[in-house]
């Protein structure tokens, strides 16, 4: 079992989804119910004893069993055409497409227990800039109050600072209402209906450079979902083998001992037959596996193309994310901050009221929460991006990155 305490990291979240996650605990038996059909496939049909007797309770001399025959005899029947090779392929075959289905699950809620972590951490940081904001709003309140006591402006500016601030509450208790409903559905990813956290611990200010579009492409292939299509081509092939080989009769062999109650002698009887193949030879079962076996070449080449569409959506959401945040960081944010600073200093001197130090201030408080959507679109669309190529972007596997704004695009 994994622990969950007060404080929340992605590695616990990630290892408890693992661990208790419902989807994934019901489809981790499919593969241990392949591996039985795989076990019954490998077995061969059991042999059957036959009891016959003949010639009693008649007429005439075969009244009663003076002259009765008992034959006791065994069959086994004995499968031609390689039937049971085949059937162990193809339910081997079923068993790599239940193992590979259940990796594209365990990625698929590994992905989704990381993109509702980065929206419990975004969240976290949005209440508190409500909480400023609304600190900052009755702050307002306050400074308004006494001018319009001091004669400075009109009563109307004091109505317009308490809706501000009322406004800045009712945002602020929105916000902690959305907080919950977050950490809620995260904790459903480990079947708790509660949540068993106080706070997610991580940060969202970390920004690596977007690997080459170039450079991800290739490794769609070794997603499980992909890797799936390959091994139900496979197993589908397996079927049309199989279902060629049922074309192929099988043989009942027996033998047995006879008994004559006339005059006690026994003999062997031996015995064998053979289905004649003059009207079914399977052909309707060989072209239904081989319609199928055709069905799952284009079922893998869709399966291909919807993940490489995604990549290349998600890529671009990841590029413009990126790029917004450096140019936040690198302008916005330092120009808001020195517009802030320049006004406080000039407030400091006499020189401004200190309304504009408020609407500076909030003009900041505007550029972090802008700077924070950039970042939690960043880390939302690496966590997708990383779910495609079923590995982590923190070592980028090429020396380009995506430094051009249009990187993100379709090449």
């Amino acid at each position: 079992m994994v622990a969950i305490g007060e404080q929340l990291t992605l590695r616990q979240a990630l290892a408890a989804a693992l661990v208790r996650n419902p989807r994934l605990r019901s489809l981790a038996w499919e593969p241990r119910i392949a591996e039985a059909r795989r076990l019954q496939a490998g077995l061969s049909p059991n042999p059957s004893i036959g009891i016959e007797v003949e010639d009693f309770a008649g007429s005439g001399s075969l009244n009663g069993f003076g002259s009765a025959e008992t034959t006791i005899a065994f069959s086994q029947l004995l499968e031609l055409g390689g039937k049971r090779d085949r059937r162990v392929r193809v339910a081997e075959g079923q068993w790599a497409v239940a193992a590979l289905d259940f990796e594209a699950q365990r990625l698929a809620v590994l992905t989704d227990t990381a993109t509702r972590f980065v929206r419990v951490l975004e969240l976290q940081q949005r209440v508190e800039f409500a909480v400023r904001a609304q600190e900052l709003a009755e702050e307002n309140r306050h400074v308004i109050d006494r001018r319009v006591q001091a004669g400075d402006v009109s009563p109307i500016d004091e109505i317009k600072a308490r809706l501000e601030s009322e406004s800045a509450r009712i945002a602020a208790d929105r916000r902690g209402r959305e907080l919950d409903a977050a950490k809620r559905d995260l904790c459903a990813m480990w079947d708790a209906t509660n949540p068993d956290f106080d706070v997610a611990i991580g940060s969202l200010d970390d920004l690596l450079p977007v690997p080459l579009l170039d450079a991800l492409t290739d490794l769609v292939e070794q997603h499980p979902e992909v890797q799936r299509w390959i091994a139900e081509t496979e197993r589908r092939s397996s079927v049309v083998a199989l279902e060629r080989s049922q074309a192929v009769p099988n043989v009942t062999a027996g033998a047995g001992i006879r008994r004559f109650e006339e005059n006690d002698d026994v003999g062997l009887v031996v015995s064998a037959s053979v289905p004649l193949t003059i009207f079914d030879r399977n052909q309707g079962g060989i072209l239904a596996a081989r319609l199928r076996a055709a069905q799952a070449v284009d079922e893998a080449r869709a399966s291909r193309r919807d993940l490489a569409t995604r990549l290349v959506r998600t890529h671009a959401r990841l590029t413009a994310a990126y790029h917004e945040a450096k140019a936040i960081d690198a302008v916005l944010l330092p120009a808001a901050q020195d517009a802030y600073d320049a006004t406080r200093r000039a407030y400091d001197e006499g020189k401004l009221p200190y309304l504009d130090v408020l609407d500076a201030q909030r003009t900041l408080f505007d550029t972090e929460t802008q700077r924070l959507e950039a970042l939690a679109e960043y880390h939302a669309a690496k966590v997708q991006v990383e779910g495609l190529i079923s590995e982590p972007l923190n070592a980028p596997r090429s020396d380009e990155h995506s430094d051009h704004p249009n990187q993100g695009d379709t090449p």
